[in-house]
């Protein structure tokens, strides 16, 4: 059986910082509970760069007007609203609790600075460059784990709102069967209120999706897939592809 591959194109800026964020913490997740050194020091890493990704002001504002305009929408639905409804409410209650700014406590965490700035310069998180840092390496795997998710505690609201609301996007879509003519497929207009797009393709096309979209016109060309160049050449041949369309409206128009 081919084997697909899911690429995905956000279509705001919004979205866009959703999805980075989410991956971020799913990378922490991920590598944390793993018992070898280097996994928590890439574990750390990912700490850092959540930080950094999800540290704009108005992020836990977007996150709760979106919030509260999918309750008013869960009101209208049925028993299955009402368990969205409880959901979202307590994603909202969590995420409003955390009264300091993002990451506020990492911050006031001199030792976690000394490292996080450390970590950008090469080997600059060597044992004769930051020895407290490997000396923290040398602690029991139980013991690294415990610290990590201390770090990142007062951070998961964000993320269980932000993947909630990622829930709610992927399952409001509507999947179609499309070719790329000669790699090159166009569309005056996929939908008004289309937030995300994803493409699968076989992987043995070796294909590639550039993504140009908005609300009025969306292009996707096919590039050949390349580890020695930025952007591969534009591919010529048909390329078969399934394009899936979401929303954060229960209908997409």
């Amino acid at each position: 059986m081919t084997k697909l591959i899911h690429f995905e194109h956000p279509l705001s800026e919004r979205v866009r910082n959703f999805l980075r964020i989410a991956h971020l913490f799913r990378h922490f997740h991920e590598v944390s509970i793993r018992t070898e050194a280097w996994a928590h020091h890439c574990a750390l890493f990912s700490l850092f760069e959540i930080m950094e990704a999800a540290a704009r002001a108005e992020l836990k504002l977007d996150i709760l007007q979106e919030l509260e305009r999918q309750k008013g929408l869960a009101r209208q639905q049925n028993e299955e609203g009402q368990f969205l409804l409880d959901s979202i409410q307590t994603a909202m209650t969590n995420l409003q609790n955390v009264q300091q700014k993002f990451g506020q406590h990492l911050r006031e965490n001199e030792w976690l600075m000394a490292i996080k700035q450390r970590m950008f310069v090469p080997g600059g998180t060597s044992p004769y460059d930051l020895p407290s840092y490997y000396y923290w390496q040398q602690k029991k795997p139980a013991e690294r784990e415990q610290q990590l998710q201390e770090w990142i505690q007062s951070l998961l609201p964000t993320y269980e709102a932000i993947s909630l609301l990622l829930k709610i996007l992927h399952q409001n879509s509507l999947s179609v069967d499309c070719i790329a003519t000669a790699g090159s497929y166009k569309h005056n207009s996929l939908g008004q209120n289309i937030h995300l797009l994803s493409i699968d393709v076989a992987e043995d096309t070796e294909a590639l999706p550039e993504v140009s979209a908005n609300k009025y016109f969306t292009h996707i060309r096919f590039l050949q897939a390349s580890q020695e160049q930025a952007r591969g050449l534009v591919l010529t041949k048909d390329i078969p592809f399934t394009l899936i369309m979401y929303s954060f409206d229960p209908v997409i128009k």
